[in-house]
């Protein structure tokens, strides 16, 4: 990349290239990018294209950067408070990973993402050999295990749950993996305090994850989640 004498977010480094070819990696950031990121064209007033990351965890964030190979600064967001029901609620603090770069940008405009993309955002096309990859970044975002023991039963439950503000996106979603496992029963997509929810069934969860987590050392994984998926595997 070079840089840009004039100074500004030119100054930092990251692989421009990355979206450019598909790869274990770039189909797992990207998937990330489906759901805890975001793009933003800022040129009119500051010349600049940006992509940012958020996450809770740091060192995990610390990875993502590394794979773009890039050396702009990880922030911190202090924790947000609210008044629910009348009593004040706190959130964690979270962490982002704000990028500069207008080929970045352009590439994931044509890839298919929007700025606001929770209102406008469609499954890319995905070739089949990094499908897996690209699930698993988005679970890393907006995906969660739901493991629970239910009422009058022995045996402990778990649910996989992918979360989203787009009804198309996790639509195509669901019917992406409902033609990759060939499932007769697809679990219906639930709305739940402004998102949506896609989740499954036990046997069907465990199934989704073994895919995910195919070629593990191939692209990055969240370490807290592997070993939830572990401990039943």
């Amino acid at each position: 990349m070079r840089l840009d004498p004039r100074g500004g977010h030119n100054r930092k480094q990251v692989n421009e290239n990355f979206f450019k070819t598909w790869s274990a990696q770039m189909a797992y950031i990207l998937g990330l990018v489906y759901s805890d990121g975001t793009i933003e064209d800022v040129r009119k007033s500051s010349r600049a294209c940006y992509m940012q990351i958020t996450s809770k965890n740091k060192k995990y964030l610390s990875l993502v950067k590394k794979t773009l190979k890039s050396n702009h600064a990880i922030y911190t967001r202090k924790p947000h408070r609210s008044f629910i029901q009348g009593k004040l609620v706190e959130g964690g603090k979270h962490y982002y990973l704000r990028i500069g770069n207008r080929v970045l940008y352009s590439d994931l405009v044509k890839i298919g993402l929007t700025p606001k993309k929770s209102l406008t955002m469609k499954l890319p096309r995905i070739p089949n050999k990094y499908l897996n990859f690209f699930l698993r970044g988005y679970f890393d975002g907006d995906g969660s295990i739901c493991v629970y023991k239910p009422k009058g039963r022995q045996a402990v439950q778990l649910s996989l749950v992918f979360t989203g503000g787009s009804m198309v996106f996790l639509t195509q979603l669901a019917e992406t993996i409902k033609r990759k496992f060939k499932y007769n029963n697809q679990k219906r997509i639930y709305r739940n305090s402004g998102a949506y929810t896609l989740k499954y069934s036990k046997k069907q969860s465990l199934k989704l994850l073994s895919f995910m987590y195919e070629g593990l050392n191939s692209a990055p994984f969240l370490e807290k989640k592997y070993q939830i998926f572990q401990k039943f595997s």
